[in-house]
């Protein structure tokens, strides 16, 4: 008679080795596989198999710019191809019109201290400056890749 534990074992090691296979990276997707082996101690037969695991992953990048506390023509932030991007511009001292260059994106007034997003998605790829025209400052590089 066969017992069930040998079964449950190697289920186990399946399900264990699928869960180590991911990727932690919380701003990329990516497909992995995995060679998974299962060894049936009742029988001499070990069975490998090649499993396909995706990991999804929240793809928006996020990017906070204060005037006059982080905003920097040198400060230049990473996106990809594709990627979602909620770009979030806030001028604590003045009224202020925010634009992004190349996505033509701004070119309405924001009251002081009130946060001004765009949401889009990175099509073109390049340095896009994120500028106040009350100012003329660049506040951030947007790098495209």
């Amino acid at each position: 008679m066969r017992h069930p534990k040998p079964f449950f074992a190697a289920a186990a090691v399946v399900a264990l080795s699928l869960a180590s296979c991911g990727n932690d990276s919380s701003s990329t997707e990516s497909t992995d596989s995995a060679v998974v082996t299962v060894v049936d101690t009742t029988t001499p037969v070990v069975t490998t198999t090649v499993v396909d695991t995706v990991v999804e992953v929240d793809d928006v990048v996020r990017i906070s710019v204060t005037v006059g506390d982080d905003s920097d023509p040198g400060r230049i932030e990473e996106v990809r191809i594709g990627q979602q991007v909620e770009l979030t511009l806030v001028n604590p001292d003045e009224d202020d019109e925010f634009h992004l260059h190349g996505y033509d994106l701004g070119g309405e007034e924001t009251p002081a201290g009130e946060e001004k997003t765009f949401a889009f998605t990175a099509t073109e790829a390049g340095d896009f400056e994120v500028e106040s025209h009350v100012t003329n400052a660049v506040l951030v590089v947007i790098r495209v890749s």
